[in-house]
C-alpha cells in the first residue's frame, strides 16, 4: 500500500468524524442525549441562588473581612440593583417554564418573592419580608423544578 492510496484513510476519517459528532452530542446534553431542548429550565433556581448569595454572601464577605480587620464599603444602591436583577431573573425562568409545564402555581409565588424582594431592597427594609420574599422565591424555584419533572 502506497503513502499516497486513500483507501486506509477513509475509515479512520469516519471513524474520526464519528467520533467527534458523539462527543460534541455528548459536550452538549451530557444528562440526558435524548433531549434536543435547551437546558435553559435552570434559569429561574440559577437566578434564585444568585439572589440570595448576591444577599446573604456578600453581607457574610463583609462581615468576615471585617473581622480580619479590613474595611469594606459596598455602593447599597448598587448592591440591591444586583438582587433585585437577580429575582428578576428568577422570575422570567419562572414565565419561561410556565409555557412547558403550564402550572401557575410557581408564577404566582415567584412574582410574590420577587415583589417583596424588590420592596425591601428600594423603598422599606424589613428583615421579616426579606426572609419572606426569598423562601417565596425559593419555594416558587423548588415548584417549578418539580412541575417540569414531572412534566
Amino acid at each position: 500500500m502506497s503513502p499516497d492510496s486513500s483507501d486506509g484513510q477513509k475509515p479512520a476519517l469516519n471513524n474520526e468524524a464519528n467520533n467527534k459528532a458523539f462527543e460534541q452530542n455528548n459536550y452538549l446534553h451530557p444528562l440526558d442525549s435524548g433531549n434536543k431542548r435547551p437546558r435553559i429550565s435552570l434559569i429561574a433556581s440559577a437566578a434564585t441562588t444568585c439572589s440570595i448569595i448576591l444577599c446573604y454572601g456578600t453581607l457574610m464577605l463583609i462581615n468576615l473581612l471585617g473581622k480580619m480587620g479590613f474595611e469594606i464599603t459596598v455602593n447599597e444602591t448598587l448592591w440591591a440593583g444586583a438582587i433585585t436583577i437577580a429575582s428578576f431573573f428568577a422570575l422570567l425562568g419562572l414565565f419561561v417554564n410556565l409555557y412547558r409545564h403550564k402550572h401557575v402555581l410557581p408564577v404566582v409565588m415567584g412574582s410574590l418573592g420577587c415583589a417583596l424582594i424588590n420592596f425591601v431592597m428600594h423603598y422599606n427594609y424589613n428583615l421579616m419580608i426579606e426572609l419572606t420574599g426569598f423562601a417565596c422565591l425559593c419555594l416558587a424555584a423548588v415548584f417549578d423544578w418539580r412541575a417540569l419533572k414531572n412534566n
